[in-house]
């Protein structure tokens, strides 16, 4: 029992050794069907102008499937594709043709195979049998859609190591076919296929039944014409004549078509109860469309032609009578769009309800279906709209000039394209649409903080792609469907339920301006590293007036770009070829890798993201970088923290690790030279009161003020600041209750104390000047106590000076940030936004506690104050949250915000977001490496926003950039506009 379940099963050790091993049993033709259909490259190819999605041609099937079986003889292969497409597995797009070893021909699997072969689950022990679109999530395996003829079944004998159990020995058994002796005669007429041995050796193979084809037996023009006549005609013009018949029988064949499917189909749909009444009107609409509209203009075309060829054995015009109808065939097009449709819901019917699959097959056989599914006729109007052009063509190449067929035919021809180019156009945006309303309909999320609005069902959204890759190189690991929309790539499971298909997204949905693909590297021995950085999403720089950058190639931009070029080398014995995903942002350490079966399959996905990347950067952008200050002056080093401009904005201040700088702010001449004015540690934060012609400097969390004019000196000869306060993280200036008020915070964690001073104008001589030494004095200091009595020291008497102290204002909490309004301080703080009312100092909420709206921010507040064992504030009711379902989820870890309305712009450390505050969407997404915000606009001199960055040609030096308005981009405020429900788009 051994012998025969080690031979019957995978044959001798020795006869393996000999020939090249399949990659899987392929006398199984389940098992050819499997890896044939994971390995076919679907793609958009056009035929008589009709573009058919989602196809592939005859030469490829017949390429992969002698790749499967590991054998050369095309014959062979070509038998087994003609055994699959009878039995449905794939089909001609016009349903006429078998199988046929030629890339002219196309082919496309049959609804119902990529509609049930969704969610099976593996068969142990296979090599290869995860066939479904995804990992399987229901109870239907590949053995029950085995039995219930959903998948092409059968034993090619041709390839079984032997069929008699006993034959285990390397001689051949008893039996006249046994392969083995097929081998043995194989080896000594080795000129000859395996198809002609088998075929000279045995009767087991009969020739597979042909793919019968919907056109009827037609005598030639020539057997229905006198002899006479026939002679007397030059053979352009019997050639002629004989398309003019062709023509008007082909358009006979098809107007018994249309009647046949009004007869056997719409007929009995429509009186019988075959489908239940709440969805028959429906069905019968959607896959039928205006079948009837259609047969009532051919059938008047057909009586004009024969009208026309019963006038005279030899028709001399046909041009007009055409030209008179193709105008008619508007119908053409809703019911070309429609067509997809109709597929579907005709294989989700038969799905549903055994009645009408048991009706499908009972029509199917009869006589007059000529062997013919109901998909081959009602894919007719289309494709016979594609045969017109070709019929009128070949009347044209056999017309002799000045005839008047020569002015009618290609004006009907170039109206026919016209259609042809408009249903071509119609479906592709039908398909798409429904396609995104199946989505749409049954998308669910893994995890609930996923969950997010897609917005699939809006009229600019668009599927670029769609496809399956797997968790893992192993054959039979789990596989995830990708779809990449225009404005997201969304990796899900596909399960059924209940004859539905259902979406469960798996990861948060990748935007694609935060989309980086690349091609990890995988060695033999397993490990990985990454490799080949494809083209990641950049906004400004094809737009940008930054020289530098212009007339650069792709190559040329450092860490942005990288060349696609090179390909990792895969270990191919275990299907690896891989491709990494990665989400910038918030999930910007993480990424995730999943496997393709072939390159063929995994090249498309590459492209795809590729160019939907690049039509990313070809859309007009919102905002643009322009320089601020002259490149290539601050090395990475030298970190630059803060950025003002002052004087009516004609000069600018810097503030960096190293001090102070100046220089001109005029965009007519970027290249004028920064220089330094304040050599100080640490410069984190400066501002200029000009109306007190003061200098507010904070270095190393020290507030200095010094006078406004040492913007006009040098290092060298720098005055010594007046020390205002320690331990500063931060200093805010504004206008409140009508006086210029210094906000400076002292920070802990369990409280905060904010001093407030006036900036008041002073008298001649009211700052001293400290001696030149000061800061060295200060750098000298060996602790801390001395450095403080040091700088105390060296400062002046309170009420001779610029700022004068008002008040401090207490919180029991950790600070953030701090404002000024008219007559309120707004603190934002680890317990929410407190609101100090500067004439009372009574601290108030400015958010209501009662909206229940609200209920997100406030109960993290009461989770940190309870933590921190704080008491409540006392709260009045003030804000209400507006727009109870418009919520921001930023796809970054923003560090800072700049507002230019309607777009907010968040900082992240790799790139700026940009979004529109009336619909939530991502309108820009502006690429760069250690970005950050060095003036927000807000309260300034002028609403400038300025950044700094990694310059993308020399990365160890920084880019000081204003972000402005694209000039076409400019609006009006409306604040009246109630924000977008959606969450994003």
């Amino acid at each position: 029992m051994a012998h025969r379940s080690q031979s019957f099963a995978y044959g001798t050790k020795n006869e393996a050794s000999n020939h090249s091993k399949p990659i899987v049993y392929s006398a199984l033709l389940s098992r050819i069907a499997i890896e044939l259909r994971q390995r076919i490259t679907l793609s958009d190819h056009i035929k008589d102008d009709i573009e058919y999605k989602n196809t592939f041609d005859g030469k490829e099937v017949v390429d992969k499937i002698c790749l499967i079986i590991q054998k050369s003889d095309r014959k062979l292969a070509l038998r087994i594709g003609r055994l699959l497409s009878t039995q449905r597995f794939f089909h001609d797009v016009s349903y006429e043709t078998q199988l046929v070893d030629s890339s002219i021909y196309l082919y496309e699997f049959t609804n119902r195979t990529l509609y049930t072969l969704t969610s099976p689950k593996p068969l142990q022990g296979s090599s290869s049998d995860c066939w479904s679109e995804s990992e399987s999530g229901g109870d239907v395996n590949a053995i029950e859609l085995l039995y219930n003829n959903h998948m092409p079944n059968g034993i090619i004998t041709d390839l079984t190591h032997c069929y008699v159990p006993t034959c285990w020995d390397i001689k051949p058994c008893y039996s006249p076919i046994c392969p083995k002796r097929l081998l043995q005669i194989q080896r000594e007429d080795s000129s000859g296929s395996l198809s002609d041995l088998l075929t000279k050796s045995s009767t087991l193979f009969q020739k597979p039944p042909s793919f019968n084809t919907t056109s009827l037996h037609h005598d030639y023009w020539a057997d229905n014409v006198d002899k006479t006549i026939y002679d007397s005609l030059t053979k352009m013009e019997r050639k002629r004549q004989e398309n003019l018949y062709e023509l008007i029988y082909t358009e006979k064949d098809y107007v018994q078509s249309l009647e046949y499917l009004q007869t056997m189909w719409i007929k009995p749909l429509t009186e019988r109860p075959i489908i239940p009444s709440s969805r028959r009107e429906g069905f019968i609409r959607k896959v039928f469309g205006n079948i009837e509209k259609i047969h009532l203009i051919n059938i008047r075309l057909l009586r004009a032609l024969q009208t026309r060829q019963s006038q005279h054995t030899i028709i001399y015009q046909i041009g007009d009578v055409l030209l008179n109808f193709v105008t008619d065939f508007e119908p053409y097009i809703k019911y070309g769009s429609k067509q997809y449709e109709a597929k579907f819901a005709l294989e989700n019917e038969r799905y549903i309800n055994s009645n009408f699959d048991a009706f499908v097959n009972a029509t199917e056989r009869h006589p007059s279906s000529l062997k013919l599914e109901v998909n081959g006729f009602l894919t007719k109007p289309t494709t016979r709209l594609g045969r017109y052009t070709l019929l009128f063509n070949e009347i044209l190449k056999h017309t002799p000039p000045d005839h008047p067929d020569l002015e009618d035919l290609p004006k009907a021809v170039t109206i026919i394209k016209r259609f042809l180019s408009r249903v071509n156009i119609e479906t592709g945006q039908a398909k798409n649409r429904f396609d995104l309303e199946r989505i749409h309909y049954n998308l669910s999320f893994k995890y609930k903080f996923d969950e997010m609005n897609l917005d699939l069902l809006n009229n600019n959204r668009s599927i670029i792609k769609q496809g399956t890759l797997k968790k893992s190189c192993q054959p039979e690991s789990v596989e995830y469907q990708l779809i990449l929309f225009d404005h997201y790539l969304v990796v899900a499971k596909l399960k059924i339920a209940n004859g539905t298909e259902r979406y469960v997204i798996q990861k948060r949905p990748i935007p694609i301006e935060l989309l980086s693909v690349y091609l990890p590297d995988t060695s033999l021995n397993g490990s990985k590293r990454s490799s080949t950085l494809l083209l990641p999403y950049l906004t400004p720089n094809h737009t940008t007036t930054n020289p530098s950058m212009q007339g650069r190639s792709s190559t040329d931009l450092g860490p942005y770009y990288k060349d696609m070029t090179s390909v990792s080398v895969n270990n191919t014995k275990l299907n690896q070829y891989p491709i990494a995903f990665q989400h910038l942002g918030r999930n910007s350490t993480t990424h995730f890798t999943l496997y393709a079966s072939s390159p063929a399959t995994r090249k498309p996905w590459l492209e795809k993201i590729r160019l939907q990347q690049e039509e990313k950067n070809k859309k007009s952008p919102i905002f643009e970088i322009i320089p601020a200050i002259r490149e290539h002056e601050f090395i990475d080093t030298n970190k630059i923290n803060h950025f003002i401009t002052f004087n009516g904005g004609q000069q600018y201040l810097l503030a960096s690790d190293d001090g102070v700088y100046v220089g001109h702010h005029n965009y007519k001449y970027p290249d004028t030279t920064p220089h330094k004015v304040l050599a100080l540690e640490k410069v984190t934060q400066i501002y200029a009161i000009e109306p007190t012609e003061t200098l507010l400097v904070l270095a190393d969390k020290t507030l200095w003020e010094y006078p406004l004019d040492v913007v006009n000196g040098k290092p060298t000869t720098q005055p010594a600041g007046r020390l205002v306060q320690t331990h500063v993280p931060f200093f805010f200036v504004g206008i409140c209750l009508k006086r210029t008020v210094l906000c400076v915070p002292r920070i802990s964690t369990l409280k905060s104390v904010i001093s407030t001073f006036e900036a008041v104008r002073g008298t001649e001589n009211m700052v001293a000047v400290l001696p030149a030494n000061t800061s060295n004095m200060v750098k000298r200091s060996t602790g801390f106590i001395d450095r403080l009595l040091t700088m105390r020291s060296l400062t002046l008497p309170s009420d001779e000076l610029h700022l004068k102290k008002i008040k401090d204002c207490y919180v029991p909490c950790e600070a953030y940030a701090v404002e000024l309004s008219a007559s309120m301080m707004l603190i934002t703080s680890s317990r929410g936004m407190i609101m100090v009312d500067m004439r009372t100092d009574k601290p108030q909420q400015l958010l209501n506690p009662s909206d229940r709206n609200l209920a997100f921010i406030l109960e993290r507040e009461k989770e940190v104050s309870s933590s921190l064992n704080l008491r409540q504030p006392i709260k009045h009711s003030k804000g209400n949250r507006l727009f109870n379902k418009f919520l921001i989820e930023w796809e970054g870890t923003p560090e800072s915000f700049a507002f230019s309305y309607p777009y907010v712009m968040a900082f992240d450390s790799s790139f700026i977001e940009v979004r529109n505050v009336i619909t939530g969407a991502i309108e820009q997404i502006i690429r760069g490496k250690s970005m950050k915000c060095i003036n927000t606009g807000h309260k300034t001199e002028l609403p400038l926003v300025f950044g700094c960055m990694l310059d993308p040609v020399k990365p160890n030096y920084q880019q000081v950039f204003k972000i402005q308005l694209v000039d076409n981009n400019f609006i009006d405020q409306d604040t009246s506009i109630e924000p977008s429900t959606l969450r994003r788009s």
